[in-house]
């Protein structure tokens, strides 16, 4: 008795559409845009040329660079936030700084671009974000 050879000549593609459609659906319920677009309350930049209101009026940019303190390092690290190259004490002195300097009329509108280091933790930058975010500093940019 002769074996017969048996060729395939069509692939059942359904079982590959339907991981497809599944790995679809997963992505998209997963991800809530909306939801995500409304915590993240972030400006994107306009292109092409900026046109000032006024060109009389002259933009001023707020740097704040955040770093590890000299002396501590590792677990024991303490921030070292610098503002406009004056170096602040502690936290509540670069607080007390940006309420002094967002008491000046129209200045919130200046754009702020916070500069941290490698080394620097992220719950300092979010703390310098915090208090712009109270004195309602309208433009939050970052720089490495």
């Amino acid at each position: 008795m002769a074996k017969r050879k048996v060729t395939l000549t069509e692939l059942n593609m359904t079982p590959m559409i339907d991981c497809v459609f599944l790995l679809l659906l997963f992505f998209m319920v997963s991800m809530k845009f909306k939801e995500l677009d409304r915590k993240l309350d972030t400006d994107m930049p306009k292109t092409g040329k900026p046109k000032p209101d006024d060109p009389n009026i002259v933009v001023t940019e707020l740097w704040i660079r955040i770093a590890v303190k000299k002396g501590t390092a590792g677990p024991n690290a303490q921030p070292q936030y610098i503002l406009d190259q004056k170096a602040m004490g502690s936290k509540e002195e670069l607080r007390a700084a940006l309420a002094r300097h967002a008491a000046i009329p129209g200045v919130t509108k200046d754009p702020v671009i916070l500069a941290p280091t490698d080394e620097a933790h992220h719950g300092w930058v979010l703390t310098a974000m915090d208090y712009l975010h109270e004195f309602k500093y309208k433009s939050i940019n970052f720089k490495q």
